[in-house]
């Protein structure tokens, strides 16, 4: 097989190049999260506050002050848990006390 001319091997190089670097941008947006809410008009004005105090990005600040909020531990009483025939029930029932189920008929 004869070797292409140096001008083809370099628009080939070109080519491979852009295809990887499609690749990589194309690999690295779908590693990303997305998460869509609204908000208040009063908690954004208060999100921008607290984005601004801590000199991050908006959205670097929502994700942070979510992600803190959600390792806070919540109090016994709250935490509900569904067990492995799916019933769900608070931490604090006793195994044998009546439990309330998602699909409890009248």
């Amino acid at each position: 097989m004869a070797q292409l001319s140096p001008q083809k091997r370099k628009k080939r190089r070109v080519q491979l190049r852009e295809a990887q670097r499609r690749r990589r941008a194309r690999l690295k947006e779908d590693s990303k999260s997305f998460l869509q809410i609204i908000l208040s008009q009063e908690t954004l004005s208060a999100l921008r506050n607290y984005s601004e105090t801590v000199g991050k990005p908006l959205h670097t600040s929502a994700a942070e002050l979510i992600d803190r909020g959600l390792r806070q531990e919540q109090p016994l009483e709250e935490t509900h848990f569904e067990d492995s025939t799916g019933v769900r029930r608070q931490e604090s029932e006793a195994p044998n006390s009546e439990p309330h189920t998602r699909n409890a008929e009248p």
